[in-house]
């Protein structure tokens, strides 16, 4: 894969070559100084050098997965996180998801109130209080890397999920299958599309991970947002109509988890799927970025701190404006990562849209 395409330099070489022997028969003499009213009134050229082509997407693929350090599970270099799942050979934990790198205005937006929410958490007495040692709660930022690089978001369409050997390519090929060739779009399979911010923003526990996480509730475009009141400053839908927020993730989803099932694994917000009727709304308002999360129970006070940082109406306005587009679904199965296209506007699906970056 060819990062950056340069001009060819033989035209640069030639000329080099023709200054060389020109050069060769000045005198050694130095010139007599000119006047200066006699120099010529020219104003420096302007630079002719252009921009380097921005890397392609694929590229981000490639360092999806950090380097192994060790041959056993140790939570001290994970920041005391454990595998929910111990890694056994043979066994691929394997993650469906719409991968999101937020542009400049996006990260940095976050990124402040994330470090808004850090400081105040570590100052405040009262949340302080409420962990041990009193030394405050601990948030630790999605956004950027150890090395202050920005890093991407995502938003899961499945569990994590384990697969064997002997399944990466079936499980791989359905996948494709399901989003490309079914259902969402039509007989083409589901189109691109896009998401923005719903301006909820909230603390979600799992209990399978010890961990909360802080989200930011996302919609579809042709959705209706939240539903009016919840999460943290309201920002749902003021119509109260219960239209379901994310018509196309959630029949993404339902492909996905069709798949996972067929390989004995459990699928994604299947605890809203059971509400009957109500179900599909209920899937619609699960989907999330997860901007952060900390090891913290989500106390009253933890959602009082994060309520004065990301309630205030003019953040909640900036919110719902972020945008998330999507263009592809990612499948990483191990540390390999797999970009499944959507259909494009106007273009006739031909039931190929699974490549990696051997072109497989």
């Amino acid at each position: 894969m060819a990062l950056v395409d340069y001009a060819s330099d033989s035209d640069t070489t030639s000329t080099s070559s023709t200054d060389t022997r020109n050069r060769k028969k000045q005198k050694t003499t130095p010139p007599s100084p000119t006047p200066p009213s006699s120099l010529p009134n020219n104003p420096p050229k302007a630079s002719t050098t252009t921009p380097l082509p921005p890397l392609p997407p694929a590229f981000h693929d490639l360092y999806a997965a950090t380097t192994r350090t060790t041959t056993h599970d140790d939570p001290a270099l994970h920041q005391g996180r454990a595998r929910q799942t111990p890694h056994t050979p043979g066994s691929w934990p394997s993650h469906v998801y719409v991968e999101w790198h937020p542009p400049p205005a996006t990260h940095a937006l976050l990124t402040t109130l994330v470090t808004t929410l850090q400081t105040t958490l570590q100052t405040n007495p009262q949340t302080a209080l409420a962990t041990k040692g009193g030394e405050g709660v601990e948030v630790v930022s999605f956004l950027t890397s150890e090395l202050a690089t920005p890093l991407p978001l995502h938003v899961s369409l499945t569990r994590p999920v384990v697969v064997g050997t002997g399944e990466k390519e079936g499980f791989l090929r359905e996948v494709a299958g399901a989003v490309v060739g079914g259902g969402g779009g039509g007989p083409g399979g589901q189109g691109v599309f896009g998401l923005r911010g719903s301006g909820v923003v909230e603390w979600h526990r799992t209990g399978e991970s010890g961990r909360s996480f802080l989200v930011l509730r996302v919609c579809g475009l042709r959705g209706r947002g939240q539903r009016n009141g919840e999460g943290l400053g309201g920002g749902g839908d003021e119509d109260g109509d219960g239209e379901n927020p994310n018509p196309e993730l959630t029949g993404l989803l339902r492909r996905c988890n069709a798949v996972v099932a067929r390989y004995g694994q459990p699928g994604l917000y299947e605890w809203a799927e059971d509400e009957g009727a109500d179900g599909g709304r209920r899937v619609g308002e699960a989907f999330h970025v997860s901007i952060a999360w900390s090891f913290a129970e989500p106390t009253e006070e933890l959602v009082r701190a994060t309520e004065q940082v990301f309630g205030g109406r003019d953040t909640q306005q900036k919110l719902r404006e972020v945008q998330i587009p999507v263009e592809s679904i990612k499948v990483k199965i191990g540390n390999v990562v797999t970009n499944v296209a959507l259909r494009q506007p106007g273009v006739r699906p031909s039931g190929e849209g699974a490549k990696n970056l051997l072109g497989l």
